[in-house]
């Protein structure tokens, strides 16, 4: 069986096991969620591979050197999502935008894509998108079946009572002309279709009135479900559309607020989008308040554990600084401190006095003056 690898992020496992699905419709072997050496040794063997771009996947060497290895290996197809543009290496290659695909088989860039895989890969194409089934909802603008087609209203029950009667009356003229002269004076008899003919049409008036009202129920339970189901739609869509999406809070509290299947997979692609950013923001910086406004914002981050050993490592650095100076450079740890002594001056020497004698204060004698030892080589001949 054909084999068919998807490069992709880690952040991006969940759009890559949905594409593979949708790519073992058309019988073939999907290998990802791989790395390292694993993925090397899957590219060696593949007939096709398709690299997954996204906001988070450009920005990753490793990815981009894997799919350069793939490109002269196998038959490389570049696919791309959230409006990503493929790295630099790829960027004057063909891409499928995949944007806003929600697994429909109609998808004209799935299709697009299903039609590459395949072909690459020898395989027959998938068969075309079934045709899809006639909405049940509400639609401005066309009738509703039931409108075409009125029931009777009630009057023509009524109608074909009085022909009925009439017709009776007709049959009974004829007899009563024939019959002799004595009877003529007796009252004449009701006719007997009379009552049933009027009973037949007001209890057929009766069953058309539940008709139209059974008609008339289910209209308007399809027209108000239909324009309910519209417009909960259109509410979800402005309100995600209203919302910041370049605000954690906000993505957060839209998330709280239980939306719908769509909304929620885009809310949580912000977040992972601007959870990489905000990581790589406090990279950059490397100081201790980059790496806990990170924490603040993410707390619950695979990063989280790696971010508050950087804190603390920044902060055992900056204890261990050396002290500065007046000219803000560090100082030596052997420099001793400047003291008030260093700037006196030095005291003059105190004369020593000499042994005092038997009467009289005692000279001062200077010391005499010494000389230098004579060689005896030196000494003067007399």
């Amino acid at each position: 069986m054909p084999t068919v690898v998807i490069l992709h992020a880690a952040e991006d496992t969940l759009p890559a096991r949905a594409l593979a699905e949708k790519v073992r419709q058309a019988k073939l072997d999907v290998v990802l969620e791989k790395s390292g050496e694993d993925i090397r040794e899957a590219l060696k063997s593949a007939n096709v591979t398709i690299a997954l771009w996204s906001p988070r996947s450009v920005t990753q060497a490793e990815l981009a050197e894997n799919a350069s290895f793939a490109k002269g290996k196998t038959k490389l197809i570049h696919a791309t999502m959230q409006s990503a543009q493929p790295p630099a290496p790829f960027s004057n290659e063909q891409a499928v935008n995949l944007t806003g695909w929600r697994g429909e088989d109609d998808f004209p860039a799935w299709r697009e894509l299903a039609q590459q895989v395949t072909s690459k890969a020898g395989v027959s194409p998938l068969p075309p998108p079934a045709p899809k089934p006639a909405s049940g909802f509400f639609q401005p603008g066309v009738v509703a079946p039931q409108a075409q087609q009125p029931a009777p209203p009630p009057q023509q029950g009524q109608q074909r009572g009085q022909q009925q009667q009439r017709a009776a009356q007709q049959q009974q003229a004829p007899r009563q002309q024939a019959q002799p002269r004595p009877q003529q004076t007796q009252a004449p008899r009701p006719a007997p279709s009379r009552a049933p003919a009027e009973a037949s049409g007001e209890k057929k008036g009766g069953a058309n009135m539940v008709l139209i009202a059974i008609i008339t129920f289910i209209a308007v339970a399809v027209v108000g479900g239909g324009g309910y189901w519209f417009m909960t739609n259109n509410n979800n869509a402005a309100a995600y559309a209203s919302i910041d999406n370049d605000s954690v809070s906000a993505l957060r509290e839209f998330l709280a607020a239980d939306p719908s299947d769509a909304d929620r997979e885009r809310a949580e692609a912000d977040l992972d989008r601007l959870e990489a950013a905000s990581l790589s923001d406090a990279r950059a910086a490397n100081t201790v308040e980059a790496w806990e406004a990170f924490l603040r914002d993410f707390p619950q981050s695979d990063e989280a554990v790696y971010a508050q050993g950087q804190i603390q490592q920044l902060r055992l650095q900056q204890s261990a600084a050396p002290p500065l100076g007046p000219d803000g450079q560090p100082l030596s740890p052997d420099a001793a401190p400047l003291t008030e002594l260093e700037t006196l001056p030095e005291p003059a020497p105190t004369p020593t006095p000499a042994p005092s004698g038997a009467d009289g204060p005692a000279s001062l004698t200077p010391p005499a003056e010494e000389t230098p030892n004579e060689e005896p080589g030196d000494a003067p001949v007399n």
